[in-house]
């Protein structure tokens, strides 16, 4: 063990610090959320802006993320090589 103070001996748990903590969402607040979310997205779905499931999405990440898998595999294939001329 350590001699350090611990560093939260000073802190009460008291009402004012219980009311100062983050508020949570009622179960209703938190429901009619979701389905806010869930009729946001069925009006993306109808008008094609977001995939259904039956076909090709319409964004694609993949195209975003293979330049950088690319220079990644070059890069380690150089280090390799560095390495191995170094030995």
């Amino acid at each position: 063990m350590t001699n350090e103070p611990d560093p939260f001996d000073d802190v009460v748990l008291d009402e004012t610090f219980v009311a100062g903590g983050a508020k949570e969402q009622s179960a209703a607040e938190r429901i009619a959320q979701a389905r806010r979310i869930a009729r946001a997205n069925d009006r993306l779905r109808e008008a094609g802006d977001i995939a259904d499931g039956s076909g090709k999405p319409r964004f694609h990440r993949a195209r975003r993320a293979a330049p950088w898998i690319a220079i990644g595999a070059v890069a380690a294939a150089v280090i390799v090589v560095l390495a191995l001329v170094a030995r």
